[in-house]
């Protein structure tokens, strides 16, 4: 049995590739700014972060944020997108993530 936050019925995932040299940076913002920016829209339940063991093949780490969602649709509302560009997260780091992949779905034991 998983354990989500109560309501949470999706999950939108977001992967980032980013530059060592970054790390520190993109992790101040990360949690100082943006998720905390994120926490503000109705229906964003909570967020699980995690960086991948070793660097990929391109010397690249990667990290990944698991929101907990109650609508699917919440990622692309005005209201998501509004909150996540506040701050430093759209100018300084969004120019320098290398690349992104997007993962929406349904939590298994909601179905």
């Amino acid at each position: 049995m998983s354990t989500y936050p109560p309501g949470a019925r999706y999950f939108y995932m977001v992967t980032f590739e980013i530059d060592p040299a970054d790390e520190a940076l993109f992790n101040e913002i990360y949690e100082t700014e943006h998720i905390p920016n994120i926490t503000k829209v109705p229906g964003m339940l909570g967020v699980v972060r995690f960086r991948d063991h070793e660097a990929n093949e391109r010397g690249w780490l990667v990290y990944s944020a698991l929101y907990y969602l109650e609508r699917p649709d919440l990622p692309d509302t005005v209201e998501w997108k509004t909150e996540s560009d506040k701050g430093r997260w759209a100018p300084l780091i969004r120019p320098r993530v290398k690349s992104r992949q997007r993962r929406l779905g349904r939590l298994a034991d909601t179905l």
